[in-house]
């Protein structure tokens, strides 16, 4: 196929794509939004709480026992044109990683009858300790059809889990169940995102055939877990600084904090959506014939482009920002140390454009060692700043670190994606 052609293509996969991550993204924030809402309506602070403790829980269960199996199946994935050798692939990672939601299951029924947690709770932690095994199959079977660059589809059954879950807890929060009904809710949507995805897998012919080859599965979780680390380092990094802010300037600098936060990371579903619907094309392109030649001319042309998008986005923010504050929060909450936070949050956007561009270059070109160690490095220097500025410029200090943090990864990053296509021209 004429390489014009192809790269049109490529152009309109990953516009279509990243467009319905970005719409999946928000709508599932607006329907997150509504239940915790409606939470709070019927079962007050108390049960809003439960739901939150739960939750979160559950999101740590669920990102610590993928061992970033999902992101290494989308890259594979897409990186193989045989139908068979993809329906072979996702045959051997799909009971790995149930296998693994299995033990995050123990472990968490486990955990629930310790002390740690209140008994009254025992029967809710039960509940979302099952709805981890629906939970894992929706976002492995959800990878492996974003590598085969079908995103609209993931999108599509991530929004009906969210819809489904929001109709279930309606009744169920009425009928006085409470958030264990919610919880319950939560799981047969995931149920539903599974049979969704059978069906889908089924037209395309992919159903998988599982095969229990635990001698293989010490290499793929070798291959795998860097990209585990990485989503962990940053995890941490990016909850400490609330944490330090909270313990040495109380509740309401964090609270300005955690508003601004949460107002960049709405901006941030532009470049995150974009650069995911990229990934599965960069490894395509990685593993193609003289890959790393059309890499570095795409680095070329888009590093460039999305920097200077990501300045307009950031410039366009921050004049907003005093508009959008009150629209989001209300008057009331909209201090002015919220919205010069965000005014200065919003100048990392170029900077995680260029990140996510070249961390996904270095994930396609299988040096994801390399991303966890820069990832480490950027995690260390963000929480020893903290522990120097947040004493004496609070929430502008911890904004002002955040933004150098990113930058300074961007900067590693860019460094070591232009090492890796050098290494990889060195040995063609």
């Amino acid at each position: 196929m004429d390489q014009a052609v192809e790269t049109r293509r490529s152009t309109v996969r990953v516009g279509k794509n990243a467009v319905a991550l970005l719409s999946a993204q928000v709508a599932t924030k607006l329907l997150a939004l509504m239940l915790v809402g409606m939470i709070a309506r019927y079962e007050g602070a108390a049960g809003l709480g439960r739901y939150v403790l739960i939750t979160t829980v559950m999101a740590l269960a669920a990102a610590i026992s993928d061992l970033g199996l999902t992101t290494l199946l989308t890259r594979d994935t897409a990186s193989r044109r045989s139908r068979l050798h993809q329906r072979l692939l996702l045959s051997h990672v799909l009971p790995l990683r149930m296998a693994l939601a299995a033990l995050a299951t123990g472990l968490l029924l486990g955990a629930a009858w310790t002390p740690f947690f209140p008994s009254q709770s025992r029967g809710l932690f039960f509940v979302g300790a099952l709805s981890l095994l629906p939970q894992a199959a929706t976002g492995v079977l959800g990878g492996f059809v974003n590598g085969r660059r079908r995103m609209e589809i993931s999108s599509a059954i991530t929004v009906v889990v969210r819809l489904v879950t929001l109709a279930g807890a309606v009744p169920a929060l009425a009928a006085g169940f409470g958030v264990t009904g919610v919880v319950a809710c939560r799981a047969a949507a995931e149920a539903l995102g599974v049979l969704s995805y059978v069906l889908v897998l089924r037209r395309w012919r992919l159903l998988p055939q599982p095969r229990l080859l635990p001698t293989e599965w010490r290499e793929t979780l070798s291959d795998a877990y860097p990209f585990a680390m990485t989503g962990i380092i940053a995890m941490a990094y990016r909850r400490l600084d609330v944490v330090l802010l909270s313990a040495w300037q109380g509740d309401v600098a964090a609270g300005q904090y955690g508003a601004a936060y949460k107002l960049w990371e709405a901006v941030g579903l532009i470049p995150a959506s974009l650069l995911d619907a990229m990934f599965p094309e960069l490894a395509r392109l990685a593993q193609a014939g003289n890959g790393h030649l059309r890499l570095r001319r795409i680095l070329r042309r888009a590093g460039p482009l999305v920097v200077a998008g990501g300045f307009l986005l950031s410039g366009v923010s921050a004049a907003l920002a005093a508009w959008l504050m009150p629209v989001v929060y209300g008057r009331a909450q909209a201090q002015q140390g919220a919205i010069t936070a965000f005014r200065l949050q919003v100048w990392s956007v170029p900077a995680m454009f260029l990140y996510l561009l070249c961390g996904h270059t270095l994930y396609a070109l299988d040096r994801q060692r390399w991303v966890t160690g820069a990832m480490a490095v950027v995690g260390l220097f963000n929480v020893g700043l903290n522990l120097l500025v947040i004493p004496r410029w609070s929430t502008l200090g911890v904004s002002g670190v955040a933004v150098l943090s990113a930058w300074l990864l961007a900067a590693l990053l860019a460094t070591l994606v232009i090492r890796a296509l050098r290494d990889e021209e060195e040995t063609v």
